[in-house]
């Protein structure tokens, strides 16, 4: 190596001279072609601070300063359908139709009323069985089922619900 003298942390040769240049950092002495820019982020890509620094005072780029690129929201859906909540919760009969009419009084009954027994309590769906003026007239029983002597009773029920055409 022919290196005629040392200035700073640069090095000097007469064979293959190399500019030297000041680190804007530390003030120290380098080659030119040992500095390098200092980069950093500004929004989602990088941008030259136009620093030339040393190896040591060289920072990597600050990733708290790289925006967050948010994914573009998904393709909506055509025509959706949503489950109905309300109705699937709903464990009380109710009124339907659009002319309901009692059948003792004939005074019309709007649909949506809450539908009560003799002792005013709420009477509640009915959980399988037929419908009125079917065969079975205790729904939620299966006297043929295995270990169904007493099938319990739903909704805290203290008797089996009736249906048929006696059925207030």
């Amino acid at each position: 190596m022919a290196y005629a003298s040392q200035s700073g942390r640069a090095r000097t040769s007469a064979r293959s001279p190399q500019a030297h240049a000041i680190c804007d950092r530390c003030g120290f002495r380098y080659n030119h072609v040992d500095l390098r820019w200092q980069f950093d982020f500004a929004g989602a890509s990088l941008i030259n601070k136009r620093i030339l620094v040393c190896s040591p005072c060289y920072d990597r780029p600050q990733e708290q300063l790289r925006a967050i690129v948010v994914p573009a929201d998904p393709m909506p859906i055509i025509n959706p359908r949503v489950q109905d909540f309300v109705t699937a919760e709903t464990n009380t009969r109710v009124t339907s139709g659009q002319n309901t009419v009692d059948p003792v009084t004939g005074i019309p009954i709007p649909g949506g009323n809450k539908r009560i027994t003799e002792d005013d309590d709420t009477r509640v769906t009915q959980q399988t069985g037929e419908a009125p003026g079917g065969l079975n007239q205790e729904p939620g029983t299966d006297p043929n089922a295995p270990g169904n002597n007493d099938p319990g009773l739903p909704y805290n029920n203290t008797e089996v619900p009736k249906t048929g055409p006696n059925t207030p």
